[in-house]
């Protein structure tokens, strides 16, 4: 079984890029441009998404807020929640590793690194 991975980012070449990299990982994806779409597409299929990988900076509803509405809602709060992201502020880190967050990925990464902690997030949730 495939494992689906939904991919958040404001940038849309970003987007498909990591979609794109993830899929010749095997990986299945789904993608939102922002957090109110994201929450809204894990929603419609919390049954499937084994990991949120979210960037941080983004309009409307960012990545911190989206992990926080994705950890206060029961259906959906088993879902490890990455961040891959340019911010590296501390206190944000720290806030949403209280918040549940799995992993805090910075960009640009190193493809091992990266897969490491998506299998890691995903098989301990």
């Amino acid at each position: 079984m495939k494992k689906t991975i939904l991919v958040v980012d404001d940038f849309t070449s970003i987007r498909q890029f990591v979609c794109e990299t993830l899929e010749r990982k095997g990986y299945s994806t789904l993608s939102a441009a922002n957090g109110n779409e994201a929450f809204n597409v894990l929603s419609d299929n919390y049954a499937e998404v084994s990991l949120v990988l979210t960037d941080y900076n983004m309009p409307d509803c960012t990545g911190y807020e989206l992990l926080k509405k994705i950890k206060t809602h029961p259906e959906v709060a088993k879902v490890p929640v990455i961040f891959l992201t340019t911010e590296s502020n501390p206190d944000k880190m720290r806030a949403a590793k209280d918040a549940g967050l799995s992993a805090w990925i910075k960009k640009p990464y190193r493809a091992e690194t990266f897969f490491a902690q998506i299998e890691n997030a995903i098989s301990n949730g």
